[in-house]
């Protein structure tokens, strides 16, 4: 749900409400630290203002920071999100695999981020096709799923509400077939292995994934495609879809992607402007009993890159 309030200095903000029950991984935690893992797009600072200005709720009553939380607590409340006109197109809109009267199929290019964050508006996925959208969420207009601003390759969005919320039940329920193509760092111990690590948001680096026995569990299957000097080229398999799960797994067990100046090294390769990660396959169903399987070939700066290895 979203309203607009004539608050911070006179403009239109969008004021976005939430609400949940928390769940065993969220117990005991600090309320302002479960509220910046659950809805990234909004900093740890941000939410302790939101907290002050008694816009968030646990049971009922007004919450504080630092308040526990118990199991099965009812949380709820409010935050700004940006303004009315935060959704900008790009200046080329994506290339566009398929299109058809419930969804958009596309090859997202490296550099645009799928929406708009609450602390910054930029060009976007949901900018690109807003005339092609019907969807009452004003910052996420049919987005379905992201890819990180670095990583290129299929996304699909929803025209109209009813199929975002197929969508998404979709990913939710593990029935959506996800496959990337990623550069890693060095030579991996077997060609083919499956890796279960459970995952949380860094305490220390809120923009980063950690390994952590109390995170939740991310599940994926690798394959070598191809060894170079110093790297490898691998397929993976998303059997659970957490933030930055290829890039965290990878660099746990001493593979970071190539080009990961987050997880890796903080000096790129020379050729290589961004992480060596595309989303090569979709799989999922666009509509009732109607699988599809949608493909997007490496990108053209990552082609470029391997060719000079």
């Amino acid at each position: 749900m979203t309203r607009l309030v004539g608050i911070f200095k006179s403009k239109n903000i969008i004021m976005k409400s939430f609400s949940f029950t928390a769940d065993e991984l969220q117990t005991g935690r600090r309320l302002d630290a479960v509220l910046t893992e659950k809805y990234g797009d909004f900093s740890r600072s941000q939410w302790s203002k939101q907290l002050k200005l008694g816009l968030v709720k646990i049971d009922g009553k007004l919450a504080k920071s630092s308040d526990k939380i118990k199991f099965e607590a009812k949380i709820g409340g409010e935050f700004p999100l940006l303004e009315t006109n935060s959704l900008i197109a790009p200046a080329s809109q994506p290339e566009i695999i398929f299109e058809d009267s419930n969804v958009i199929v596309i090859n997202k290019p490296a550099g645009l981020v799928a929406h708009p964050t609450a602390k910054l508006s930029q060009p976007s996925v949901a900018g690109a096709f807003l005339d092609k959208i019907v969807d009452s969420d004003l910052l996420r207009p049919g987005i379905v799923h992201r890819l990180d601003k670095d990583t290129s390759g299929v996304m699909i969005l929803a025209r109209n509400e009813a199929t975002k919320d197929f969508l998404q039940a979709q990913f939710k329920d593990r029935k959506v077939k996800k496959i990337y193509t990623a550069l890693v760092l060095g030579h991996l111990d077997r060609e083919t292995a499956r890796i279960e690590l459970p995952l949380e948001r860094s305490k220390k680096n809120p923009e980063k994934m950690m390994v952590s026995s109390s995170g939740k569990m991310a599940v994926s299957e690798y394959k070598l495609v191809a060894e170079y000097p110093g790297y490898s080229l691998i397929e993976v398999e998303l059997l659970t879809g957490r933030t930055h799960q290829i890039r965290a797994h990878f660099a746990h067990i001493g593979n970071p992607i190539a080009g990961d100046r987050l997880y890796g090294k903080q000096i790129l390769p020379a050729g290589l402007d961004r992480q060596f990660l595309h989303a090569s396959l979709l799989s999922l169903e666009v509509a009732k009993d109607k699988k599809m399987t949608f493909k997007a070939p490496l990108a053209k700066d990552l082609k470029v890159f391997l060719g000079g290895l």
